[in-house]
């Protein structure tokens, strides 16, 4: 049994919620926001979001991709979507964040089995959890609510205590899987999001070839979810890890 902590986000790692977050952003821009719905919804639109989808860092983003949508507005790197957000202001953020939970909770509440049903558990991952040890100290650390988390698990029969539900905010999520570690005691802990500027906040957290020992977090890109090309390849800034390597590593270090 490992003496290090696993350290899992949720949208793009463990969960494929990119349909639920279509839909609900979709409801929350069109029917909360802007309160008129268009006369049609382009085939297209599916595509054109899960482009912009790589960039989300919260709830409020989803809103921002729908106004991007159907402003005409584009965006291809980080720093463009960043500056767009920026032009929106925090006022308005703040408010798309508020709307995009409040149509989460009421879709969840409306019809809990079809919201349900738009977020799918990679394979790879619920495999995973189920050669986990009993006492094996996995943590999921994400933006979204850990309300809405809890309901997706409890649905897909994958048991994890509510305390190992961890909530991010705007807090930086390496400063919190450090916490994590030094909390829990544990000697090391890894950390695999999906999201790069989430594994770049500290440069010590990243594996260094030149240490003998290897650092006490160490920050992994998983190479599914919502992952663009050019962060696969950037190895050297951060280490990425493939399905297959990550079922090698939870049966090594945690099963």
């Amino acid at each position: 049994m490992s003496s290090g902590a696993l350290v899992l986000d949720f949208d793009g790692v463990i969960c494929d919620s990119i349909d639920e977050c279509f839909v609900t952003s979709w409801t929350a821009y069109f029917n909360l926001y802007r309160a008129l719905r268009p006369a049609y919804l382009p085939v297209t639109l599916r595509k054109d979001f899960a482009r912009l989808r790589p960039l989300v860092r919260g709830g409020a983003d989803f809103m921002l991709i729908q106004e991007m949508l159907d402003k005409g507005q584009v965006a291809s790197r980080q720093s463009e979507f960043d500056a767009i957000a920026r032009a929106a202001g925090d006022e308005k953020m703040r408010l798309f964040h508020d709307l995009f939970y409040k149509a989460r909770a009421e879709m969840l509440e409306s019809d809990r089995e079809s919201w349900l049903g738009l977020n799918r558990i990679y394979p790879h991952v619920a495999a995973s959890f189920s050669m986990l040890s009993r006492d094996a100290p996995v943590f999921i650390l994400s933006t979204k609510k850990p309300e809405f988390i809890a309901e997706i698990l409890s649905a897909k029969a994958i048991p994890l205590p509510r305390d190992r539900i961890l909530y991010s905010g705007s807090e930086r999520k390496l400063d919190i899987v450090a916490k994590v570690r030094e909390d829990g005691g544990f000697s090391r802990a890894t950390f695999v999001d999906d999201q790069i500027d989430h594994l770049l906040c500290e440069e010590a957290a990243v594996p260094d070839a030149g240490r003998r020992s290897p650092p006490p977090v160490r920050a992994l890109l998983a190479t599914w979810g919502y992952v663009k090309d050019e962060w696969l390849q950037e190895p050297l800034r951060v280490p990425t890890v493939t399905p297959q390597e990550f079922l090698a590593l939870v049966q090594r270090e945690f099963a």
